[in-house]
């Protein structure tokens, strides 16, 4: 017998324990049933992943939502997207500033926040930025925002504007929608929340481990979405612990959303 590590992985289950029995058999299923007889693993070793449901147009399908996907794409992080990773909301807060400044601190931060994650939605982050930059400087210059193009929906422009003409930060959350989990998270992200996560197509791609696009991501409930974020704390706990590192959730959340991006050509 050798004491080592050891994890099988069958289509359901991840199942490790510290005792390595020699067996000659690829049957993972046969390995496990005798493993437990011989009581080499109980019961309380097996972990479960996470399987969520999701009918889409009247058809079903489940995504297996494992820390293990995240950690994958963490793995394959260069240097300078680890830092790009790590900055990434820090950078997101400076454009608030900044645009915060040159409109005379006529509109507050939390609002311009508010205006990012609004317009967030199937919006590229550069484009995100430059909508959001136009659709505050309407406001300010002109008090009117009907004439802005921006490339994201027509409801999610409505609720950037609610956002500016309502002057009152304690609504903003309200105004982004109670089930609006991606751009109420992605605000708090931005106004330097550290118990948010931003779970946005490509975050549910990375979970899933999956490669579509952001128009082929399924619409995540409140439970889901609360699944996958746990994911997200579960790799960053790993990784904190195995390396001594000191990562927030959403420095992994960014992190791998710029490295995926780049390994997809996204």
């Amino acid at each position: 017998m050798i004491q080592t590590a050891v994890i099988f992985v069958t289509a359901s289950y991840i199942i490790y324990h510290s005792d390595l029995v020699k067996m000659d058999t690829s049957k993972c299923a046969d390995l496990l049933a005798l493993f437990i007889n011989w009581d080499y693993i109980s019961i309380s070793y097996i972990k479960q992943m996470p399987v969520i449901s999701i009918t889409t147009k009247g058809i079903k399908n489940d995504y297996k939502i494992t820390k293990g996907n995240i950690l994958k794409v963490y793995n394959q992080a260069t240097q300078s997207e680890f830092e790009t990773g790590i900055d990434w909301y820090q950078d997101a807060r400076q454009f608030v500033d900044d645009l915060e400044s040159e409109l005379d601190y006529q509109i507050s931060k939390k609002q311009i926040a508010g205006v990012i994650a609004a317009l967030s939605v199937q919006n590229e982050w550069e484009q995100n930025k430059k909508d959001t930059r136009a659709f505050c400087v309407a406001f300010v210059t002109l008090r009117y925002t009907d004439d802005v193009v921006t490339c994201t929906y027509p409801k999610q422009m409505e609720k950037a504007e609610k956002i500016l003409f309502c002057g009152d930060d304690s609504q903003i959350e309200t105004i982004l929608g109670k089930n609006a989990n991606k751009t109420k998270n992605f605000y708090r992200c931005i106004i330097g929340d550290v118990s948010a996560i931003t779970i946005d197509g490509h975050a549910f791609n990375i979970a899933s481990n999956r490669v579509t696009s952001l128009k082929e991501v399924p619409a995540i409930s409140k439970k889901n979405y609360e699944i996958v974020q746990n994911e997200y704390k579960q790799a960053t706990k790993h990784l904190n612990k195995v390396y001594g590192l000191n990562l927030k959730t959403s420095d992994l959340q960014a992190i791998t959303w710029v490295t995926y991006k780049r390994l997809n050509n996204k």
